[in-house]
């Protein structure tokens, strides 16, 4: 039977374990081109070649004088001065002539043909960059470990230095494994997984100083993966291995390092990235990552970004956390510290926290996420309310001037997202909990925005009775987004035609608190049938999308969806209703600056145009305000 894990060691325990195994590299140096040194580090310290400026220059436009000359120059007595003889016309960065120490601005000089009228007086030197005003000759410009700049590298171009020395940079290999991998762009069949992990691992080698060698995927052959380790020991600094460091069938990563390397931990009490192997093969460091991606990121940057930075003699940089209310509770495992991914955006003054999804292989949430909650190891959560301190990954400005809206998925709200990105230079983030979840989200002033499409089964209206009943006393607005077709999304070969047929095969659910899983509800009710009765009635998603992807994948016969998610897998629709998509805010909030341009947008030809590109939508109504508390 195969071992599970080592002991899991604190993040901590591991993280100091693991630096204090790698002593600072040796300082490889090479020589780079100043204009080619952006990003470097200096490997010793770089002196001015040339002083600058490296002559004496006018520093204004205007005329060059000795100074001595200007003494009895006053409004009532000016002084005339001769072009040629005792002054003469420079403009800025002009070499001061022979015989002058100071300029006179353009603007206090009255030219009259070759004579010059000045009414003040200057002292030497006056409007005059004398030689080394900037830089002198032999100065150090730069200490050594220097991260050179933008800026740096002017200055050295300015002062003569032509090359400079820096610190190679920390070659990297990144060994993909796995039998199932293919290139990106491949034509994929079952079982096939795009390698995409190499990619992301690079970009961030390459943005903490490394370079990265990638190299092709090894085949889950134990014999095959340790011939590569060790010849990549030989020229790496370090060396990062993509998935096979848990213990299912293929996975031996860890049996491999224990052979040709010290395997120094295997399993660290942290979530995603709990698998991770630290080890070391010859003098090389050694990550085995995991290959879900949200974990490998995580591993990333816990073990492998301080390695670089420190190779790199550079401190890490800092980060920014501030502190927000969380919208939903998390439940986490005792004794594991979890990383859980988040939204953040200012609502009502305070900061709203939202998190994303939590699976280990969910990569959108890295795109999607603004930062990162850290849930102790010693707790098993944290509650809904509680007040957190989110580490960011965007700048502070940026969840500033965030529109939160939660609630009901639909295509059109990525398309007013886009636009409002491009035309208002704003973003409107979205998360998709369900028409129910938005309006309770609203109700707590977690939301600026709620997205909804609950159907009254009294009434027959849209959204305004469940409104009128979650905010009996408050002054609220209900905006038309879009109307759209909601029907059956099923594969072409199958057939449906009508409700009854859901009981013929697999269904895909939406889940409880959608407005499309009221929709399924409410026509089973009136068709007499049982949940009980539907295959599948059970399993749940929480987009359209997701939905459609599930027929697609032929994990699933139908599903109840909008017209554009079938459109987009090339499904087959068949539709039931025109309902209402819309969005719900307080009236307060539509003097806010981001609504008002969201409306604007709302109503534009372009949002028309755009959605109707979709299919399956109606935009006559969009920014209409079909209700509000004072038109009851």
């Amino acid at each position: 039977m195969r071992q599970r894990y080592l002991n899991s060691v604190s993040k901590e325990v591991a993280l100091k374990m693991w630096l204090e195994s790698f002593p600072l590299r040796a300082l490889e140096g090479e020589v780079v081109a100043t204009n080619k040194s952006l990003g470097r580090v200096t490997a010793r310290p770089v002196r001015a070649v040339q002083s600058s400026p490296h002559y004496a220059a006018s520093a204004m436009d205007g005329i060059a004088v000795l100074a001595r000359d200007t003494v009895h120059a006053a409004p009532l007595r000016p002084v005339r001065l001769e072009i040629g003889l005792n002054c003469s016309v420079v403009d800025t960065g002009d070499p001061l002539p022979q015989g002058s120490d100071a300029v006179i601005m353009i603007e206090n000089v009255v030219i009259e043909g070759t004579s010059c009228y000045i009414e003040q007086s200057v002292a030497p030197f006056t409007n005059v960059r004398p030689v080394g005003e900037d830089i002198v000759a032999g100065e150090i410009l730069l200490p050594r470990f220097r991260h050179i700049t933008p800026v740096d590298m002017g200055a050295l171009l300015a002062a003569g230095v032509g090359e400079v020395a820096v610190l190679a940079k920390p070659r990297v290999t990144i060994i993909p494994t796995g039998d199932e991998m293919v290139p990106p762009g491949s034509v994929l069949k079952q079982g096939d997984i795009v390698e995409y992990n190499s990619a992301i691992i690079s970009g961030e080698v390459e943005l903490w100083g490394g370079q990265p060698i990638v190299l092709a995927p090894v085949a889950d052959d134990a014999k095959l993966l340790s011939k590569a380790v060790e010849e990549a020991a030989t020229h790496s600094d370090i060396i990062l291995i993509i998935a096979g460091s848990s213990t299912g069938r293929g996975d031996f990563t860890v049996e491999v390092l224990e052979k040709i390397g010290t395997v120094l931990v295997h399993g660290v009490a942290m979530r995603p990235g709990k698998p991770v192997i630290l080890a070391k093969v010859g003098s090389a460091p050694v990550v085995g990552l995991p290959g879900y991606p949200v974990s490998m990121h995580l591993c990333l940057e816990t073990f492998v970004k301080p390695l670089l930075f420190s190779y790199n003699r550079q401190p890490l940089p800092s980060s920014v956390q501030v502190e927000g209310v969380l919208t939903r509770r998390l439940v986490s495992p005792f004794g594991v510290e979890e990383q859980v991914r988040v939204q953040a955006g200012c609502v009502g003054g305070q900061v709203i926290v939202t998190p994303l999804g939590r699976g280990a292989g969910v990569v959108s949430s890295l795109m999607r996420a603004d930062g990162l909650v850290t849930v102790p190891a010693q707790s098993e959560g944290l509650a809904e309310g509680e007040v957190v301190s989110v580490t960011l990954r965007r700048p502070p400005a940026t969840i500033n001037d965030t529109l939160v809206c939660i609630g009901s998925h639909d295509l059109a709200l990525d398309v007013l997202a886009d636009i409002l990105r491009v035309s208002e230079d704003m973003h409107l983030q979205t998360s998709h909990v369900g028409s129910m979840g938005g309006l309770l989200s609203l109700k707590r002033n977690f939301a600026h925005l709620a997205t909804t499409h609950l159907l009254d089964e009294t009434s027959g209206k849209y959204n305004i009775d469940v409104v009128r009943r979650l905010f009996p006393d408050e002054d609220m607005v209900i905006v038309n987004l879009v109307e759209r077709w909601q029907g059956f999304i099923h594969r072409w070969e199958r057939a449906i035609s009508g409700w009854q047929d859901l009981t013929k095969g697999r269904f895909v659910n939406r889940q409880r608190g959608a407005g499309t899983r009221a929709l399924l509800d409410y026509h089973l009710k009136l068709q007499g049938i049982e949940p009980r009765d539907i295959e599948g009635y059970g399993r749940e998603e929480s987009t359209h999308l997701a939905v459609a992807c599930a027929v697609d994948a032929g994990s699933a016969d139908v599903g109840l969806g909008i017209l554009s998610a079938a459109e987009n897998f090339g499904l087959s629709f068949t539709p039931l209703c025109l309902e209402q998509f819309d969005i719900v805010l307080r009236r307060d909030s539509l003097s806010d600056p981001r609504v008002v341009a969201l409306l604007r947008v709302v109503r534009s030809p372009e949002f028309a145009a755009r959605v109707g590109e979709l299919g399956g939508y109606e935009t006559k109504m969009s920014g209409e305000v079909v209700w509000s508390t004072h038109a009851r």
